[in-house]
This record gives C-alpha cells, structure tokens and sequence, in this order.
C-alpha cells in the first residue's frame, strides 16, 4: 500500500509540492507517458498497466462457470486474503484495512480460501475492480471469472460503470477481462516514487497498517528505459 499522488503537470515546481509527501513516504503516480524526473527523485517500483472500462454490450450474458460459490468476505478472513495476495503478487504485503475501500468476494475449495476480488477506488458513475487473483494450482476452474462477474453486476446495479487496471504482460487476466466486457481505454505507466536518499527511507506504512515491504536496491525496472530526462 503507498499513498496516491498526482500532478498537473510535470513541472520542477509541481514536484516541489509533491516534496512534503514524498520526502518520507514512497507515493505512487500514474503517468500517460514515460515519466521523467528531476535530480534527487528515487524510483521505488514501476510498471505499465492497462486501464480497462467495461462496456455492458460486449458483456457475455451468460453465467461465469465455476466450481466455487462466490461469497463474500469478511474482517476474519484478512489472513487468508493475505496468503492469496502474497501468492500472486510476490514480495508486497496486503493492507489489513483494505475492505475498508469497498466489498470483497472470494470463492473456497474444500474450506480453503483460493480465490479472491474487491472493490477499491470510487469516482462520479465509476467504481474500481481490484486485486483479484487465484492461488497457484487453482487457475483454470473459473474462481476469479465468477468473482469478477459477480462485481460487476452488482456495480451495474448501482447505476455506474466498472473498470479495472491489469499488467501489460498478464494476458490471461487481459483475455478474460476482455471476454467480461471490459476494453482497453488507456496505457498506464506507473512508477512509486521517493524523494531523498534511497537508503535507509520509510516507506509508507500507516501506524495501525504494516502494509509495506522496503524495496530492495538497486531496483530492477519493469518497463522500457525512457529518453533522455527534460530536467537535466
């Protein structure tokens, strides 16, 4: 979990008033481009995402197929949650909190939590999908499908529009995704920044959310190198 930040425009005196947020705390930004930064900034973790909205013609009306019931979760099943999370996405820890964020599903196999997803960022007309993900060994029976459907339709429900963000190079949630209704509306380059010195920083972590793992240097790049920096 980081805190959320963003710019008007990349600007020194933009980044300077990210300076107060960022000095101690890593934040993350979404960019529609390759960002570039000023001297003294720090990448902590980068990755290109697709931002998918959904669009409820290309929605196939036919029932996700799954072995599981799809029920919801509650605050007791955080430990469970977290094994899912640490499974699928290696080396980052999930917030204790976060269903404070929105409602969870997930789906058991013999009393065993295998699949989950929830409901995170709310704008006017559009509610995020999140963290969705099945446990290594159960892919294939249609738990996260199910999940997903399920939260969709309950975002229809409510009058407003789902949509999501996936990696570029996770094809399979990408192909689902697009069979669920959802389309590419834009590419996401993400990058979770610090300002300072890189060693030794605190990472964002709440006092009552140990939700951050430190990062270990130097860190390894998750998308293509950029042209030269507009700041030097």
């Amino acid at each position: 979990m980081t805190a959320l930040g963003a710019l008007h425009e990349p600007s020194l005196e933009a980044y300077e008033s990210l300076k107060p947020l960022a000095r101690d705390h890593a934040v993350t930004l979404y960019f529609l481009a390759p960002p570039q930064h000023p001297p003294g900034w720090t990448i902590v973790r980068q990755v290109e995402l697709f931002q998918m909205v959904h669009h409820e013609e290309e929605h196939d009306p036919a029932p996700a197929k799954s072995a599981g019931e799809v029920i919801e979760l509650k605050e007791s099943d955080i430990p469970e949650m977290s094994e899912v999370y640490a499974a699928t996405r290696p080396g980052r820890t999930l917030c204790p909190r976060i269903q404070q964020l929105g409602t969870f599903l997930g789906v058991r196999c013999a009393g065993r939590l295998v699949a989950m997803g929830g409901l995170r960022l709310h704008l006017a007309g559009y509610r995020e999908i999140t963290t969705v993900g099945t446990l290594p060994g159960q892919t294939g029976h249609g738990y996260a499908t199910a999940i997903v459907s399920t939260l969709v339709q309950r975002i229809r429900n409510a009058g407003e529009s789902p949509f999501l963000t996936v990696r570029t190079d996770n094809t399979r949630a990408i192909q689902i995704y697009r069979r669920l209704g959802f389309k590419e509306r834009s590419l996401l380059h993400s990058q979770t920044i610090l300002f300072g010195n890189r060693s030794g920083h605190n990472a964002f972590k709440p006092s009552s959310c140990p939700c951050w793992k430190a990062p270990q240097w130097p860190v390894q790049s998750e998308q293509k190198t950029p042209g030269p920096n507009p700041f030097l």
